[in-house]
């Protein structure tokens, strides 16, 4: 075992660079893994989350390494790896399916994850805003960046693309049919092009932001609401002429579930993409939920991986249906940046959107 750099939690709202970040020799990897180098890193509002609350859903990640979404170039492979080979630039899964496993066998991969978010403390690795990422799977959890596709886009595929279609394609939507996506921040905008792409008709974007309101409307929203109105529900309700028959969550508290209830249809379908890390309740009220008997389908649904998934998404990239470039608002370079870009989160930058810090 040696020890890289690495960003880690610290405490509420504290994260710094540590050098006791674990990885293993790359004589000591598992004939499956792999080392990569990384490329390019982008901090999340999961990330966000976990450091607000001192990781206190999650406490054994403190003074671990965090971050899921990255690209890089792969340094080492194990005996076992037939697909990939050193230097090869790759788009990195995020949440790590275990496809050898009963999960695995009943089509719920995802369900089995062998990364730091699955509830193990795992002595080796920790999340990839480290100098090397060590992966067990690489065949399978690996995908390999197209011709003529950046590594900034390429880094929006493992969590914000891989999250918001997952999410998207759960509704099970109809041809035309109304979706609300209430929180349009990078998961939120990439569900609206989702939606797009699914065959929405009327697609309302729920935000605050200007800027967030800017590429919902070039990705596609037909109407973007800003819910600081205290009416933006009835507005809603009144555009489309009655509630709609989609929402996806995508952003706010726990309170936000019920509201998205309230402009959802009877025998429609939710579906939750926000994390809730800080132990509280969800509150819903009866009445939005047709007093129990609407016929209202809550979904919560969970980031998709493994490498055919990563490369469908790359390929609506390579292939000009989805430009999540536009996302990125802030550039930092050096790892040593991480926290400085994760503090755009924590102090609600309202310029921001998604950051990226290349590793130069």
């Amino acid at each position: 075992m040696r020890y890289m750099k690495g960003v880690v939690i610290e405490g509420k709202n504290k994260m710094a660079v540590s050098d006791h970040c674990p990885v293993p020799e790359p004589e000591n990897i598992v004939p499956t893994g792999a080392l990569i180098k990384p490329m390019i890193w982008s901090p999340c509002t999961s990330d966000a989350h976990l450091c607000a609350t001192g990781a206190a859903s999650l406490p054994y990640l403190v003074g671990k390494a965090v971050g899921h979404e990255m690209c890089g170039v792969i340094k080492a492979v194990g005996s076992d790896v037939h697909d990939f080979k050193v230097g090869d630039p790759v788009i990195v899964c995020a949440v790590m399916p275990v496809w050898r496993s009963l999960e695995a066998q009943d089509g719920q991969a995802k369900q089995r994850q062998d990364n730091m978010y699955a509830g193990i403390d795992y002595p080796d690795r920790g999340g990839s805003f480290v100098e090397e990422y060590y992966i067990r799977d690489a065949d399978m959890n690996l995908a390999k960046i197209p011709e003529g596709v950046t590594m900034e886009q390429a880094v929006m595929v493992p969590d914000m693309m891989c999250t918001a279609f997952e999410g998207v394609q759960a509704l099970n939507m109809k041809f035309g049919q109304s979706v609300a996506i209430l929180g349009i921040g990078p998961v939120g905008l990439m569900a609206v092009r989702a939606a797009v792409l699914q065959g929405a008709g009327s697609i309302y974007a729920i935000g605050s932001r200007p800027i967030c309101f800017d590429v919902a409307k070039q990705y596609g929203a037909t109407k973007c609401i800003d819910y600081h109105n205290e009416d933006y529900i009835d507005q809603i309700l009144a555009d489309n002429h009655g509630p709609v028959d989609n929402v996806v969550l995508c952003g706010g508290t726990e309170k936000e579930l019920s509201k998205g209830l309230q402009m959802l249809k009877n025998g429609g379908t939710l579906v939750n993409l926000s994390a809730y890390f800080g132990n509280s309740s969800i509150p819903i009220e009866p009445a939005v939920w047709g007093f129990g008997y609407g016929d209202k389908t809550i979904k919560g649904v969970g980031c998709g991986g493994g490498r055919v998934l990563l490369s469908r998404m790359a390929n609506l990239i390579q292939t000009g249906r989805v430009e999540p470039e536009k996302l990125i608002t802030h550039r930092f370079h050096g790892l040593d940046q991480i926290p400085a870009a994760m503090d755009l989160f924590l102090n609600h930058d309202r310029t921001l959107i998604k950051p990226v810090i290349y590793n130069d």
